[in-house]
């Protein structure tokens, strides 16, 4: 006799009881772009997603600026549905960087910019006079952060960045939640 309850199998066997975690993916990365619009201002050295085994794969990036003091930058962040014909529009928010990083007062990016916080060093407020690093974000981690508040679909995660009102790079991130 077996009862499934939740995520874990509970098996009854000659009267003593067995206990089995199912253990699944709920969120998973499907692909990453990293587009420099301005190559005066920044390049990357790396942009990538690495499947280190079944369970583990992991998002990172390296950014290298050109033109120090960074400051003055505007994030727009786009969260896009895709469905097998369409791109559906869900959020669209566009935020002064450098105030967000001082007063964290936008809940919806407060949301995203928690996801990789931990794992970069956008960790102070503008000026950046050094380049940024996002260093292996597991879709462990992301999922445990997500996995109750985004419906289950393909979305695109896309990240404009701009400074003196002119964007300098992009970066889009493909990904499922099931």
């Amino acid at each position: 006799v077996s009862i499934t309850f939740a995520n874990v199998i509970y098996v009854f066997i000659n009267g003593c009881m067995y206990v089995y975690l199912q253990i699944f993916a709920v969120f998973e990365f499907n692909n990453a772009k990293c587009i420099v619009r301005d190559p005066a201002v920044l390049k990357f050295d790396y942009c990538y997603l690495r499947s280190v085994n079944r369970t583990y794969k992991y998002f990172s990036m390296r950014t290298q600026f050109l033109a120090f003091p960074v400051d003055n930058t505007w994030v727009s962040l786009k969260v896009l549905k895709r469905d097998n014909r369409h791109i559906f529009d869900r959020y669209n928010v566009t935020v002064d960087g450098c105030r967000f990083l001082k007063e964290r007062s936008n809940p919806f990016v407060n949301v995203l910019f928690g996801i990789f916080e931990e794992y970069s060093n956008l960790n102070h407020t503008c000026p950046y006079n050094h380049d940024i690093v996002l260093e292996k974000l597991p879709v462990q981690h992301v999922n445990s952060l997500i996995k109750y508040i985004v419906p289950d679909g393909r979305y695109i995660l896309n990240t404009t960045w701009s400074t003196k009102k002119k964007p300098f790079a992009e970066v889009i991130v493909y990904f499922t939640k099931f």
